[in-house]
């Protein structure tokens, strides 16, 4: 039996986009609102009511059938607002199937997913909560997988859109056990007798006084019978919320409101008498400026052992990581936490799981509750998240059991929004042909206004036939953008947001001007990203968050994500440069001095050599043969210093000056293909690029610095650093020096090739030309 969790549309800030354009068009439509904290303004306050929806055996009392799909209005309904609703927080109950079956809820006019809300075997009546989205007219939809059966759907509370109404905020706690009628804690020792009831107060220790609601795990234990049991604020039984619960142990998590004085009715609508246990996993403040909003995401699993190692499962009293944080377009800090559905698949022994921040207390605290034998049990819960996005599941039975956990939302805490960095590098490509002599070239840059300016130059030998393409509106990006070709040819832009996420753009065809729209991928990272398309066809963003880790996007056909390459204390930004088998990285460290590590084709990561160095921006590198490469960098002091890997990979212990120069910005290099020599180009102090060459081919012995403008007298100032991108043409292979001057206009010195029978010495290395501007 299939058993994911229920299936959630993705809640969409959608903004209305400037879009200025050459011919090519490059919006932002799509992007995912950013890891922003409730006081933002971006909403997600929860509001607790209970209200039924559908209950199948109402009216003609028709269950429902294998493979049916049953449509149920929520907005609108009971006390649910029409619109301002981002979701809802529903009870899912199964009710007698005739076959071992699973209910999935899902937004009505969404694609069903592969996923499971509740699993029910035959006879059961069983309930579990549910984090969805309403769909078409305001509707979601119920999915029945095998058999007949009927279903009861009540709502809990639902999350609103903005922080403009009522509710308040969400603070996930440490999962606390608050009541245990076994031992007598919080309540009194003793079992609940089929109709009776226990008074509790859940305020006063992990909940503080004046919460509104509480998200908790209630545990029904020593069954000997079918029943259901409810939780209610004391003195409205109206509002109460249920679990039904089989014999032995059942568990589920829930919502209960809270009156003033944090008093809960406890009750047994059963026959049988029962133990109750009750854990608080998270707390409704009072006011929608404090705690953290909810923001949704289509389904999405994020484990299934079942998939993964060879099918091995959870072993008795094992523990496994499973990472939240950079999957699915989220941000890798900045999650308060996370709403799964945890089920347990085939248990070889009786048992619970118990889950929690990757970097906190390890729990003993007790969740989805299971018993031998089993098909399947499923529970929802709330849980802080950790260290890299992650919480860590324990199997707490003596024997294995299959887990799968799906993420049904998260909760945002703020992050700080980043400036937009003036006068940031052009990044420029020229793509492999497609059908054409040569590649076309794209460039792309964000200007002081956080735009996004992307450029295609269809023709390498004609400079004034750039289209530009320009992605504004609510969305301000900030850094260098970073530009790879993909397998396919396509071109992809990769930039980093002022919400800190990374967002990319794919050419809507080979060569094309025109753009997909930008899409997240998350990420929540102190700066912008670099990328490499790898020998297999991979292509890999790299970025470094605040904590100086590495993280790696793989852009696979199997869900990609952010993954962490550990923190070897890094600062940023990542130079890549490709080599046979992979990539190496350079990045410059939290101390100032150069580290590298080489990265394997297959994701893997290679220790990390410090190069030392007191180095101020991007390392530049270039390639040399036997998979060697030189480093260069702007030291502090302004001068510009490199190393050459020996040819026994090791490297030298010190650093070797490039000349006398005096630098205002970081380095850029190149194998000039004329002379087969290193040539490095550099920024002055009066704002002019300079260059140098070695001498001799692989010498490592440097000539004089020479200012490229060949009229000084006609100031060429350089707002930014040089980039430099090797170029082929009509007159061979060349390469090209790319910077912005202070009114953002785009110059390009283009190193310029002797004709037959013609010196260097004849004509002036480079030629100076100016892009059109993007329109303004």
């Amino acid at each position: 039996m299939r058993t994911v969790s229920m299936g959630s549309q993705v809640f969409r800030r959608f903004r209305s986009f400037l879009v200025i354009l050459g011919i090519g068009v490059l919006a932002s439509v799509g992007m995912t609102a950013p890891a922003s904290a409730d006081e933002a303004g971006k909403g997600g306050d929860f509001v607790a009511l209970n209200t039924e929806l559908l209950d199948t055996r109402s009216g003609v009392n028709v269950p429902v059938v294998a493979k049916s799909v049953t449509s149920v209005a929520a907005l609108g309904v009971g006390g649910i607002p029409t619109s301002g609703v981002r979701a809802l927080l529903v009870d899912i109950t199964g009710i007698n199937p005739t076959a071992n079956t699973f209910l999935t809820v899902y937004p009505k006019g969404a694609t069903r997913p592969e996923a499971s809300s509740i699993n029910v075997s035959k006879g059961e009546v069983l309930s579990n909560s549910v984090v969805v989205t309403a769909g078409t007219d305001g509707k979601i939809d119920v999915f029945n997988h095998l058999g007949s059966t009927h279903f009861k759907l009540d709502v809990q509370g639902y999350f609103t859109n903005s922080s403009a109404g009522p509710g308040g905020g969400f603070v996930p706690v440490e999962h606390t056990r608050v009541v245990d009628t076994r031992s007598g804690l919080g309540t009194s020792t003793g079992t609940i007798a089929g109709g009776g009831a226990r008074t509790v107060t859940l305020t006063g220790g992990v909940v503080p006084a004046g919460a509104t609601a509480a998200v908790i795990d209630v545990v029904i234990t020593g069954a000997t019978g079918f029943g259901w049991f409810t939780a209610a604020p004391a003195n409205q039984a109206g509002a109460a919320n249920a679990i039904d619960y089989v014999t032995g142990t059942t568990s589920m998590g829930m919502a209960v409101k809270l009156p003033v004085d944090g008093k809960v009715v406890l009750t047994n609508r059963g026959g049988v008498a029962v133990h109750a246990v009750v854990s608080v996993q998270g707390y409704v403040t009072a006011s929608s400026t404090t705690g953290a909003g909810l923001r949704m995401l289509p389904a999405a699993r994020l484990l299934d052992t079942r998939a993964v190692a060879g099918g091995m499962p959870l072993p008795a009293n094992g523990t496994i990581d499973v990472a939240i944080g950079g999957t699915n377009g989220l941000p890798t800090r900045g999650i308060a936490g996370a709403a799964v559905n945890l089920t347990a698949v085939s248990p070889a022994g009786s048992g619970n799981l118990s889950v929690w921040a990757l970097d906190g207390t390890a729990s003993s605290v007790s969740t989805t509750n299971f018993t031998a034998g089993q098909v399947a049990r499923s529970s929802f819960a709330v849980s802080r998240v950790g260290t890299e996005g992650k919480v860590r599941v324990r199997n707490n039975s003596p024997g294995t059991v299959h887990l799968l956990v799906d993420l049904q939302g998260w909760f945002a805490d703020p992050i700080a929004t980043l400036p937009v960095a003036p006068f940031t590098r052009t990044s420029v490509l020229q793509a492999r042909p497609d059908g054409t002599q040569f590649g076309a070239l794209t460039y792309a840059y964000t200007d002081n206004l956080g735009r996004l300016r992307t450029g295609h130059q269809s023709d390498p030998g004609n400079f004034g036939t750039v289209q530009w393409s320009t992605a504004s509106g609510f969305d301000a990006f900030t850094g260098q953008p970073t530009v790879n070709q993909l397998a396919d040819k396509k071109v992809q832009v990769a930039v980093q947001n002022v919400d800190s996420n990374i967002a990319k753009a794919t050419q809507t065809a080979t060569g094309a001007p025109t753009w997909t729209a930008l899409s997240s991928l998350g990420g929540s990272m102190a700066g912008p990203p670099a990328s490499a398309t790898l020998e297999d066809g991979t292509s890999v963003l790299f970025a470094v968050d605040a904590d100086g880790r590495l993280w790696h996007y793989r852009q696979t056909a199997t869900a990609p994500s952010w993954k962490s390459l550990g923190n070897p204390g890094l600062a940023g930004p990542v130079t890549v440069q490709p080599l046979a088998g992979g990539v190496r990285l350079v990045v410059t460290g939290t101390t100032g001095t150069v580290k590298t590590a080489l990265y394997d084709t297959d994701g893997t990561v290679s220790a990390w050599a410090d190069l030392g160095g007191n180095t101020a921006g991007a390392p530049a590198t270039v390639f040399y043969p036997g998979n060697r490469t030189r480093i260069l960098a702007r030291a502090t002091d302004g001068s510009i210093i490199t190393k050459l890997q020996n040819v026994d990979l090791t490297w030298p212990s010190t650093w070797a000056p490039v000349g006398t120069f005096t630098a205002a910005g970081a380095p850029a290099a190149i194998m000039d293909p004329v002379l087969g020599r290193i040539a490095v180009v550099a920024r002055g102090a009066d704002k002019e690029l300079y260059r140098v060459f070695e001498t001799a081919m692989g010498s490592g012995v440097w000539g004089e610095w020479q200012m490229l403008n060949p009229y000084p007298e006609t100031p060429d100032n350089a707002a930014t650093d040089p980039t430099v991108v090797p170029f082929i043409g009509n007159a061979g292979e060349s390469w090209l020096i790319v910077f912005r001057n202070a009114n953002d206009f785009t110059r390009v010195y283009e190193r310029q090739l002797p004709q037959a029978a013609q010196t260097l010495a004849a004509r002036s290395e480079f030629v100076a030309r100016s892009l059109p501007a993007p329109p303004r």
